[in-house]
């Protein structure tokens, strides 16, 4: 009889034990779902690893690693203490490895490591292969003539067809940017870092909006607008556009048809990114490279909500005064499960400037472009 029941105590203890330890011992890590920080080129989590990995553009400096600045940041919902508390808003020091305890009734130390992107040459950062764009980070330019370029000087005939003005059209013609390189206001500071600015302005006969897109631009169409190839290659299916920004607006004050009624209203500017198999799709206004030729003279424009070469969409507009910069991020609406042949980022800092109506004087600041996965 003893025996029986000290048995039946040694299970009951054993049954009570295993009880404690599934109450007391979660079953998941205490770990990171989203981390950024201003400025990066991208950042991955590893939790198998328990390490976050942070990549700068290649020219940050050591000094700016020691002051990085959180913009994203969000725990598993089990953690309940961080030590060192962080948030959106805090300053940390990358320079070295930052190590951080997350708990949720056991420890788990996690490891965030910044690393600086290698240049590839003279020109360029190296980019994650076909993962990101040339210069999305608008350190790059070089002068063609009056026109400025958004581009090295010793860059690649590839690199030359990745972002491109109206510059070619207005500076040759007029002798006149919309768009060039700013060198002091930036989002993120550095040795050889730079922001690109769009001016709208009225240059003689016209409005010109300024604008920045992926693509090539073909040249003026008489003095009633240019021929714009809009894309260039890519395969991959990012989950946003992400980046900084800085508007300020004027109201406007050149208008034409069909948007004569927006005389005396606060200009308004957009991002848009696009991603689309025009090859598949063929038409007059696509080209042998896949890219849609949009030219405004002749109301060819694409149809981003019935084109069923689109395949992702997503835009942001805005109309506020910025006294600084903003981050933003553009989420990605698939609108159907194959790959892309083509990618479109354009932005303008009226958005009616193909229609010839903005604010003269209207100003948008981008910065740090960068695709999220």
């Amino acid at each position: 009889m003893m025996k029986k029941l000290l048995m039946l105590g040694l299970v009951a203890a054993a049954a009570t034990a295993c009880l404690k330890n599934d109450m007391m011992l979660p079953k998941e890590v205490a770990g990171f779902e989203r981390f950024a920080v201003i400025g990066q080129q991208s950042a991955s989590i590893s939790t198998a690893a328990r390490t976050v990995r942070v990549t700068m553009p290649s020219g940050t400096s050591e000094a700016n690693l020691k002051t990085l600045t959180i913009t994203e940041l969000a725990y598993t919902a089990n953690v309940s203490t961080a030590t060192p508390q962080l948030g959106v808003g805090s300053v940390v020091d990358l320079s070295d490895t930052l190590r951080v305890t997350l708990s949720n009734y056991r420890d788990y130390e996690w490891k965030i490591i910044a690393s600086v992107a290698e240049k590839g040459g003279e020109d360029g950062e190296q980019e994650e292969t076909g993962r990101q764009l040339y210069n999305m980070s608008f350190d790059f330019w070089s002068l063609s003539g009056n026109a400025w370029m958004p581009f090295a000087e010793s860059a690649s005939d590839e690199q030359r067809l990745v972002w491109a003005t109206s510059n070619e059209g207005t500076a040759g013609f007029l002798g006149k940017n919309t768009t060039e390189p700013e060198e002091t206001f930036v989002a993120v500071a550095g040795e050889g870092k730079k922001a690109v600015k769009l001016a709208s302005q009225f240059m003689v006969l016209k409005f010109a909006a300024g604008n920045l897109f992926t693509g090539e631009f073909c040249g003026l169409t008489g003095l009633s607008g240019a021929d714009l190839a809009w894309g260039v290659p890519f395969t991959q299916r990012p989950a946003a556009l992400t980046g900084y920004y800085c508007y300020q607006p004027v109201t406007i004050d050149r208008v034409a048809d069909p948007y004569k009624d927006m005389l005396g209203k606060m200009d308004c500017g957009r991002i848009q990114v696009i991603l689309a198999d025009w090859d598949k799709h063929p038409s007059a206004a696509v080209d042998e490279k896949g890219r849609f030729h949009v030219i405004n003279s002749k109301d060819q424009f694409i149809d981003t909500e019935n084109d069923p070469a689109i395949i992702g969409y997503g835009e942001l507009t805005f109309d506020s005064w910025m006294d600084a910069y903003a981050r933003f991020e553009i989420p990605i609406e698939y609108r159907d499960s194959r790959s892309p042949s083509v990618v479109v980022i354009v932005a303008s800092g009226s958005r009616y400037g193909d229609y010839f109506t903005g604010g003269d004087g209207t100003v948008l600041y981008l910065d740090e472009f960068s695709f999220k996965y």
